[in-house]
């Protein structure tokens, strides 16, 4: 795995290590370039199924042992170094632990970013999407608007369920218009709120 010099104790320390991995030095480091969220969260394996708890407890973990608040007495690099770990490791943390956010993570790391083009492609999706909210415009009692929450709750289980065998099998390409689906129907989850 890729290295870095520790810029304290000048001794060889992994790229994704947040502090020095010498026991002796152990100073915070900087983030690493091209380390990725899952390098430090998770072990390394860029893959759209996560394990929550794991990535929970490496978070908090990390976040206790990079904590600003406990560099306060420290020199002015360690605690500049530890505000921009604390900072990195919560968007790392806020990206994989949402399937949505993980999979634009993910298609990022492939060089599949979604771009506002291809948001608009599919006229299916665009159709579904319209009669969907004309059905949460005419919802007017609770258990009407209930039921919308529960279908539209199925459609992003299913999704995100898609989306893991798009990314486990490779297929960036379906994985990306999955992604593109599962952000409508988040954007519709907010309209039936």
């Amino acid at each position: 795995s890729a290295t870095k010099t520790c810029w304290n104790c000048q001794r060889e320390t992994s790229q994704s290590s947040v502090l020095c991995d010498n026991d002796q030095c152990a100073a915070i480091q900087p983030v690493g370039k091209n380390t990725t969220y899952y390098d430090v969260l998770v072990g390394g394996r860029a893959t759209f199924d996560v394990d929550t708890a794991l990535l929970r407890r490496n978070f908090l973990r990390l976040q206790q042992a990079v904590h600003p608040d406990s560099f306060s007495q420290r020199p002015d690099i360690e605690r500049k170094l530890a505000e921009a770990q604390s900072s990195w490791i919560n968007h790392a943390y806020s990206a994989l632990k949402d399937p949505l956010l993980r999979a634009h993570y993910l298609l990022g790391l492939y060089g599949r970013g979604i771009h506002e083009e291809d948001k608009a492609a599919d006229p299916e999706l665009l159709m579904e999407i319209m009669e969907l909210r004309e059905e949460i415009e005419g919802a007017r009692t609770e258990p009407q608007i209930s039921s919308l929450r529960q279908a539209n709750d199925s459609r992003i289980s299913s999704v995100i369920e898609e989306l893991s065998r798009a990314f486990g099998s490779g297929a960036l390409e379906s994985a990306q218009q999955l992604t593109n689906k599962l952000q409508y129907l988040r954007r519709v989850a907010q309209a039936i709120q």
